[in-house]
């Protein structure tokens, strides 16, 4: 049985980024120059760094939103359809008339979960700061960027932080984004790969990167780096969680899952540490299955999964 929503404010956390379509074929390796072989698996499954992470955090009980804007073709249909099933709420999510959306086709190979990535940016226009819902964005708990659309970013994290209310930022791991540095100090929940910190930071041990990274303000830092586990900083104290150990088919979303578990247990007020606890876990289970959320936990399968995991 799922977790019920408690009364409150409409929406807890919304989402504003990008929305994609990933088609997965589970391979039984990576191919290389005019191979041809038969595949094991073919999935068609949501993505998108925000909208995964709004999944992740509808399924363990928040309620969320996803900003931001797709195409009116089948592709688009797929984003919004895979979203509600998740029950994030798309009434916010723009369908264009021009342009299409982003999309992208992961070979996974199965018995490494070693993947090749290739993708399309898609060519929809962003949402503009004048479209977006400001009312919506004003009774929010948590804004949660993944870096997307940035110019409607900054607008909406200026609002948030205006209201009293959080701000969340997917950093990332690969290339920087314009913009970053105008962003950075609206930010109170910053979550980034080590890439990202090595990236901005220069600095190869994530404590000290962490404490780098804080002087742009963000309350809780936390970097996580794959099997190594994830740190973070929050009020000036180190804390470190290991990753769990789980048989990986696929690591696909895995981060958009911690954000989505991070932010869940950040609602739900628990200890820094037990924040770590809590996304790494949903991390983890989001690697057991084929693509970013075929494997995310519910709340009852997230403490099973825990109360497992003490013995």
């Amino acid at each position: 049985m799922e977790r019920a929503r408690a009364s409150g404010p409409a929406f807890d956390i919304v989402g504003l980024g990008t929305a994609t379509v990933d088609l997965l074929a589970l391979v039984p390796r990576l191919p290389g120059s005019d191979e041809v072989f038969e595949i094991e698996t073919l999935e068609i499954e949501g993505g998108g760094p925000a909208a995964s992470a709004m999944a992740a955090a509808s399924r363990l009980g928040a309620r969320c939103a996803m900003i931001g804007s797709t195409d009116r073709t089948i592709w688009g249909d797929q984003v919004v359809e895979r979203l509600a099933r998740q029950r994030v709420d798309v009434t916010y999510l723009l369908r264009r008339a021009e342009g299409i959306a982003p999309r992208s086709v992961i070979l996974v190979e199965a018995a490494s979960g070693k993947r090749s990535i290739l993708y399309h940016r898609g060519l929809v226009a962003s949402p503009t700061p004048e479209e977006l819902p400001r009312e919506l964005l004003r009774q929010a708990r948590i804004l949660h960027l993944d870096g997307f659309h940035h110019e409607a970013a900054r607008s909406a994290a200026e609002l948030v932080r205006a209201s009293g209310a959080l701000v969340s930022l997917d950093g990332g791991a690969g290339a920087a984004w314009p913009g970053i540095d105008t962003l950075l100090p609206l930010v109170d929940v910053l979550i980034v790969a080590r890439a990202f910190a090595l990236r901005v930071t220069g600095l190869e041990a994530e404590p000290r990167a962490a404490e780098a990274l804080a002087r742009h303000g963000a309350r809780h830092v936390v970097i996580t780096d794959g099997e190594r586990g994830a740190w973070s900083l929050v009020d000036g104290v180190q804390r470190h969680h290991s990753a769990f150990r789980v048989p990986v088919v696929d690591t696909t979303g895995a981060g958009d899952a911690f954000h989505g578990g991070y932010l869940q247990a950040l609602l739900d007020a628990h200890d820094p540490l037990v924040c770590l606890r809590r996304a790494s876990a949903v991390a983890a289970l989001a690697c057991t299955r084929l693509g970013g959320r075929a494997g995310l936990p519910s709340a009852d399968e997230l403490e099973a999964f825990l109360r497992h995991a003490e013995r």
